[in-house]
C-alpha cells in the first residue's frame, strides 16, 4: 500500500485509493450502494460488500482487506461482535486482527460509541454520513495507526483512549 493522501487530492492520492481493498459489511441495500458509491467516487477499486458479521468474517478470512467499514446492528452477527472477533484473532490465523474497522452507525449516544471501543473499533461514524467523513476517517485509519494493546479478553485499540462519533 502506497503513503496516505494528503488533503489536498493529487494523482498520488488516487493511486492510495485505487490499490485499497476495502470491505463493507453491511444489511441495508440502500447503505451499500451509498458507500459503495462514495468509495468508487474516492477511486477504491476493490471493494467487497458483505451482508452481516458472519459474511463479514468469511470475506475478512479470505479477502485480506485493508479497512472494514461496518454497520452497527446487524443479524445474526452484528458488527461488534464481528468486531470482537476480528481482534481476537478468531476469524483465521492468516488474517490482521490490527485492520482499521470502522463503525456506521445512527446511535451515536455514548453507550454506543464506548461499547463499538470496547470491541476495538477504530472509528466510529454517524449516520447521515457524508463523503468528506468518511474520506478523513479512512485517511486517518490508514496514516495514524492505533497503538493496540493486549491482555486476557481483549485486544485492539486501548481501551482507555476517548472516541467520538464523527459527525458530518
Amino acid at each position: 500500500m502506497s503513503t496516505a493522501p494528503s488533503e489536498n487530492p493529487t494523482s498520488a492520492d488516487e493511486e492510495f485509493f485505487h490499490r485499497l481493498k476495502i470491505l463493507v459489511v453491511e444489511d441495508s441495500a440502500e447503505m451499500q450502494r451509498l458507500l459503495v458509491a462514495l468509495l468508487e467516487s474516492m477511486g477504491v477499486a476493490q471493494i467487497r460488500v458483505a451482508h452481516d458479521g458472519e459474511r463479514g468474517l468469511a470475506a475478512f478470512a479470505a479477502e485480506r482487506p485493508d479497512i472494514i467499514i461496518t454497520d452497527g446492528a446487524m443479524v445474526p452477527m452484528d458488527g461488534y461482535e464481528m468486531t470482537r472477533r476480528i481482534r481476537a484473532a478468531e476469524s483465521g490465523d492468516s488474517a490482521n486482527p490490527d485492520v482499521p474497522i470502522l463503525m456506521i452507525s445512527g446511535h451515536i449516544g455514548r453507550e454506543n460509541v464506548s461499547h463499538a471501543r470496547d470491541q476495538g473499533v477504530t472509528d466510529y461514524l454517524a449516520k447521515p454520513l457524508s463523503a468528506t467523513v468518511l474520506y478523513e476517517a479512512i485517511v486517518a485509519a490508514v496514516s495514524k495507526p492505533i497503538h493496540f494493546v493486549e491482555k486476557p479478553g481483549y485486544r485492539g485499540p486501548s481501551p482507555k483512549r476517548s472516541l467520538d462519533a464523527r459527525r458530518g
